[in-house]
């Protein structure tokens, strides 16, 4: 690799690390079990990846892409892997109010999430939770998006939705899962497009910053990114919604062409600068 790109790269990475490791370290989780994490990556990626005519790269080849030895290698391939987690993590209150506000069986006839009653029969809140996160019991979820503000008690005692979107307000695994599946998104777009072969088409990725913005105008933007984030993404659920095939994830069948994971994403950029003069 050319010197200058290989710096780049280097620094490049650092910057990705540096929001990876708050959370590790907040986490309670230490460099050596990282540097453990980044052997796997290392060895899987360039198994997998690097091969020669669509062929798993052998271990010597794997240690000469790596820089690991041979012995390593071997050992990190026979190993049990670490248990991954899905990338495509929703959490549960997420999936409850994604289908409160799409599936046909609980909206109104205007197409808005429609009253439901805690318990019996569909349509109601138990229903709709047995359904969309079945593994968990209703009560503890009405409690946690009550909490939450994503879902209120009317006066004749028929739940209501008011948010399409669930926040955690609590550093939880739900919320460590979800920045896993997140912070994997984005890079795995950026990765395809600074390493796609020629000829590939990119894939979409924008974004709009300025790097010297009034202090007191912050919580202005948040509001306008929260709303038009949110309007963009209710557009973006329906056209998915309108063009999924209704299966549940997996190998598509017979002749058919294999489904394919597919969204889009939008998040707010927030950093404080040095501002030169007052540096001085």
């Amino acid at each position: 690799m050319d010197t200058d790109l290989h710096a780049v790269v280097l620094a490049s990475a650092r910057l990705l690390l540096r929001p990876i490791v708050r959370v590790l370290l907040r986490a309670g989780v230490p460099f050596r079990e990282f540097s453990e994490l980044a052997k796997f990556a290392y060895v899987e990626i360039a198994t997998n990846e690097f091969g020669i005519r669509g062929r798993p790269t052998n271990v010597s080849r794997t240690a000469i892409l790596t820089g690991l030895n041979r012995r390593d290698v071997a050992r990190i391939r026979h190993a049990v892997p670490l248990r991954m987690l899905d990338s495509v993590f929703m959490s549960p209150g997420s999936r409850i109010l994604s289908g409160w506000h799409l599936d046909a069986g609980y909206v109104d006839g205007d197409g808005k999430p429609a009253p439901l009653s805690l318990e019996g029969d569909a349509p109601s809140f138990q229903s709709l939770v047995r359904h969309y996160a079945p593994d968990l019991p209703h009560i503890a979820l009405f409690k946690e998006l009550s909490a939450a503000g994503a879902i209120e008690l009317s006066e004749d005692g028929l739940l209501i939705a008011t948010r399409r979107s669930y926040i955690p307000k609590s550093f939880d695994p739900n919320q460590i899962r979800l920045w896993g599946s997140i912070l994997h998104d984005m890079a795995a777009t950026l990765a395809h497009n600074v390493t796609r072969s020629e000829g590939a088409p990119a894939r979409f990725e924008r974004r709009a910053i300025h790097l010297q913005v009034r202090r007191s105008a912050v919580p202005e933007f948040r509001e306008f990114v929260e709303a038009e984030g949110q309007r963009f993404l209710e557009r973006v659920d329906a056209w998915l919604v309108r063009n999924g095939t209704g299966d549940p994830p997996g190998p598509a069948g017979g002749e058919s062409p294999p489904a394919v994971r597919l969204g889009a994403g939008a998040y707010l950029i927030e950093e404080a600068v040095v501002n030169a003069k007052a540096a001085r």
